[in-house]
């Protein structure tokens, strides 16, 4: 089936009678996962992708960087790019040796094409970004981003894009990396450039190619030398020796020399190094803050939490342990939520519990134990949270974490170390997310996004793919919202962003509007141009027609710097029929944005067309769209009155704004309908604004 062929609407399973109402306009931000959830699921390694500060992409190094399109495979489809990797001089000046370089080294001294395997957040990345700074320059480093329904080969076509005695990095999934260094290796010898590829090492290959090096993670105490130093020196001007010397004796601090040693890689190390330096001098206190807040010690305490009381004639019936354990899980999952969540969901984890064990249902425990005692260490946090929201006046009936971060701890360490409970976990997590109370689908959901993050294949398999073709809409959000929570980590990024492909040009309706709803959850591909090509992929579903999911999914990719190309591909759009809606109601939702830069809070788009920053044709055109447009008009005309009020205050605005209503006026339709519109706006009640009437009168 052709991408641009209309697709017909699935038929209902006859298992799920159910029929999904209309559904509303989506109120913007609404389906965004918060960035506090990354944080509290995975600390320090949350990906900044997700905290609204232009970091996007795959990569720290990368960010804003310019984008050479590769091939061009029409649209809809998604062309690989060749993006520019700033900051490896800073990363060179902290990188920390392995094992792995001097092999590799050698290899690309031999080679125009090899391989790094490794684990991911072991530094595989940086690792290679350093191999091939050294041997083609600091300034001479790109990465090669491909789409996920692009094959390697494409790059054959790559022309002049692979530039003369530079090196490129591409991480790439499965296992065709000795074909794929084969086939390119002629391409990049004859440009005396180095292709070296990222391999996820899963422990169980065989044989490894001749070009492969075996990736080992830097030792990490060096990492944390290397970032402890380099801040001392360059933030706080201290000389080599001084920070030689305050390092070694910071080293000196035994539980903080176990907190590294516990570390799970680089991405741990560092966030520990900076905290140290920021603190300087930092003291016994300062350090014990410091490694409380770090993952090694959080896992150390999610481990104290779920230990039951295993001492002495004391010992309670062991129904009272998994009481107590099914509650802690609960709490954590249910973190910042009224209590009561945690009650009734660690029920129904225990009766998930007795269902796998086959044993007969005990009922819901009632005036058992008091909240203090099924919370054990955490009661702590729990009476901090009391006294801290009394003294606000607020409801202290609330799940409160003190290290917000601890949530993710808690349900990693049930996950890890209770490995017979998860399916019961996994079942319990389908329970929670059925349920008609969003709070309750989203805690499950972020809690399935995190497992998703250690188990991908069995977490999609057992609860998100069957969320993602459900007839009901509340369960593909909670799917999106998994998806999303699970990319947070970073880990997993390659295989969302695939599993969300696959969904968006597949042959399944609810699986499309899943894929819709994972972008207007905040997800984001490396490059804006494969989220778009997606986005119109999913909007030809007659599905769609009536949805505001694809208009927020575009509305979540907005910024200001993106304008121009957004713009771009919904005027694309509104000359399709099939599009037309979805082009309008993207356009009135991204026209709300206000400026950062106005103190009015002019609209962002009215500043971008003021500085000619957007294509005058193209935003004409979608106006037109959203105007006209029998599903759209009424909000498109409240919208534009907004507009003209700003241009009516605003001189800056108000030459482009006249520009605009010139060329709509050129439509005599519209002309008629902006004169009756306009003149009933309540600050043009004794006429329109001279401007505003002679721009309708050309």
């Amino acid at each position: 089936m052709r991408t641009d062929e209309p697709v017909r609407r699935e038929e209902k399973a006859t298992s799920e009678p159910e029929a999904d109402p209309q559904e509303e306009e989506i109120v913007p931000d609404s389906l965004r996962v918060d960035p506090r959830v990354g944080e509290e699921l995975y600390g320090s390694q949350f990906s900044a992708a997700y905290s609204r500060i232009n970091a996007r992409g795959v990569n720290a190094l990368g960010n804003n960087n310019r984008i050479h399109v590769v091939n061009n495979t029409g649209q809809p489809s998604a062309n690989p790019v060749i993006r520019d990797l700033v900051g490896v001089s800073d990363l060179l000046a902290v990188y920390a040796e392995t094992a792995a370089d001097e092999e590799l080294g050698e290899k690309l001294g031999q080679r125009s094409t090899a391989c790094l395997a490794g684990r991911p957040h072991t530094g595989r990345f940086s690792t290679a970004c350093v191999a091939l700074a050294r041997r083609h320059g600091r300034d001479r480093v790109h990465e090669i981003l491909l789409p996920g329904d692009v094959a390697p080969e494409v790059l054959h076509r790559a022309g002049d894009s692979v530039k003369e005695d530079h090196g490129y990095v591409l991480r790439l999934p499965g296992n065709r990396h000795g074909q794929v260094m084969r086939l390119l290796a002629d391409l990049f010898r004859r440009r005396s450039a180095s292709l070296l590829l990222i391999r996820h090492d899963d422990s169980r290959a065989g044989v490894r190619p001749s070009a492969e090096v075996q990736h080992q993670r830097p030792a990490p105490l060096a990492v944390f030398r290397a970032h402890l130093g380099r801040h001392l020196r360059d933030k706080l001007r201290l000389t080599d020796e001084e920070s030689i010397t305050f390092t070694r004796g910071y080293l000196h601090h035994s539980d903080l020399v176990d907190a590294l040693r516990g570390s799970y890689g680089p991405r741990e190390v560092v966030p520990i190094a900076e905290a140290v330096g920021q603190s300087h001098p930092a003291d016994e206190s300062a350090l014990a803050e410091i490694l409380r807040r770090s993952q090694p010690r959080r896992r150390a305490r999610a481990a104290e939490i779920l230990r039951s009381d295993v001492g002495g004639a004391s010992r309670r019936p062991r129904r009272a342990d998994q009481h107590e354990r099914a509650f802690r899980i609960a709490y954590a999952v249910f973190a910042w939520q009224p209590l009561h969540y945690a009650f009734e969901a660690a029920g129904l984890l225990l009766e998930e519990i007795d269902g796998q064990a086959k044993r007969v249902d005990w009922g819901r425990m009632a005036l058992q134990y008091p909240v203090s005692e099924l919370l054990g260490p955490l009661d702590v946090d729990w009476q901090e949270g009391r006294e801290a929201t009394r003294s606000r006046g607020e409801s202290s009936r609330s799940a409160r974490l003190h290290d917000g971060a601890l949530r993710g701890a808690i349900i990693d360490e049930a996950w890890h170390e209770f490995d017979s409970t998860r399916p019961a976990l996994l079942k319990w997590l389908d329970t929670l997310v059925s349920k008609d109370d969003e709070p309750m689908r989203r805690a499950a959901a972020e809690a399935a996004g995190l497992l998703a993050h250690h188990d991908f294949t069995r977490v999609c398999a057992d609860l998100i793919d069957a969320w993602a073709a459900s007839p009901k809409h509340r369960l593909r959000q909670a799917a999106a919202w998994a998806m999303v929570a699970a990319d947070m980590g970073g880990q997993v990024g390659h295989l969302v962003r695939r599993q969300v492909r696959d969904w968006a040009g597949g042959h399944r309706n609810f699986q499309r509007d899943t894929a819709a709803r994972v972008y207007a959850s905040g997800l984001q591909q490396p490059d804006l141009s494969w989220s778009l090509a997606d986005l119109r992929r999913i909007a030809q579903d007659p599905m769609q027609q009536h949805t505001y999911t694809v208009a927020e999914g575009v509305y979540q990719l907005y910024a200001p710097h993106r304008a121009d190309q957004i713009i771009f591909e919904l005027a694309r759009w509104s000359d399709d029929r099939q599009l037309q809606l979805h082009a309008g109601g993207a356009l009135l939702k991204l026209a709300t944005i206000p400026a950062d830069t106005s103190p009015s809070g002019s609209p962002d788009l009215m500043v971008r067309a003021a500085a000619h920053e957007v294509d005058s044709h193209d935003l004409v055109r979608l106006w037109q769209v959203a105007l006209l447009t029998a599903d759209l008009s009424r909000r498109a005309w409240t919208t534009f009155e907004h507009w003209m009020t700003a241009a009516d205050t605003d001189d800056t605005l108000r030459k482009a704004t006249v520009a605009l209503i010139t060329d709509l006026t050129a439509l005599p339709t519209l002309c008629r309908r902006m004169t009756f519109h306009l003149g009933r706006m309540a600050q043009f009640e004794d006429g329109l604004p001279g401007w505003l009437d002679a721009a309708m009168r050309k």
